[in-house]
């Protein structure tokens, strides 16, 4: 892991993905004064692991990582994948330590914001943004519990592409096409699947000119097909 030469949120590029809406030139200064400057990790890098005490939370500003526990066999359960605009490590404000693991996908530059500086400054859009991101959390762990226990393989396939997608589109991206980070054993582990059924599933799509993929690049050709299969 480097360092970067910090930039303050006001004048980050990204500031309209990571800075709540609605803040004021002196909320947005005061936030970056509970800000660390943003840290550049390596593909594999570990941002946290399990159990660690953890006193911040990190904005994704580019890349992308992944949440996964290890049980008593060693064997990884992945709980999350993180892209642009998200923010990690919010279980901590629980407990005080880290949920899970987490992973960067790929070169990933992620912004620390510090919760004891946080929550001693009066920034109650900031606050609210984290609560509405950990009930959209709480939320989205109970449909994807649904889609994995009631869906075919293939409707878990089409619903993790399409949240992507959503995500995407919520944060100014292109939702047609975008990076697939994450491997097809990922993919399988996070859905509960065999990493051969989920490579048969993107075939299949593939050949009904649904997506198309190249190498890490996913593009959606039809919206309405897709949308269709998980209805």
């Amino acid at each position: 892991m480097t360092m970067r030469t910090p930039i303050q949120c006001s004048q980050c590029s990204m500031q309209s993905i990571c800075v709540p809406a609605g803040l004021v030139p002196t909320d947005v200064e005061i936030l970056d004064k509970c800000s660390r400057e943003p840290h550049l990790f390596n593909k594999r890098n570990v941002v946290f692991s399990e159990g660690q005490k953890l006193n911040s939370v990190f904005a994704i500003k580019s890349g992308s990582v992944k949440c996964y526990t290890i049980d008593s066999n060693g064997k990884q359960q992945i709980t999350s994948f993180h892209m642009v605009g998200d923010i990690v490590g919010l279980e901590s404000l629980a407990s005080g330590s880290a949920a899970t693991y987490c992973e960067t996908m790929e070169t990933s530059m992620l912004c620390e914001i510090r919760l004891s500086k946080l929550f001693a400054q009066e920034l109650p859009k900031v606050e609210s943004n984290l609560l509405q991101l950990m009930s959209r959390r709480l939320a989205n762990c109970s449909k994807h519990y649904l889609n994995v226990v009631n869906t075919s393989a293939e409707q878990k396939v089409v619903a993790f592409l399409l949240s992507i997608s959503t995500h995407m589109h919520q944060h100014g991206l292109s939702r047609s096409e975008y990076r697939l980070p994450m491997t097809r054993t990922d993919i399988a582990n996070y859905l509960g699947l065999a990493v051969e059924t989920v490579s048969r599933i993107f075939t299949a799509l593939k050949e009904q000119q649904l997506i198309n993929t190249e190498q890490s690049i996913l593009t959606i050709n039809d919206f309405t097909a897709l949308e269709s299969r998980v209805a």
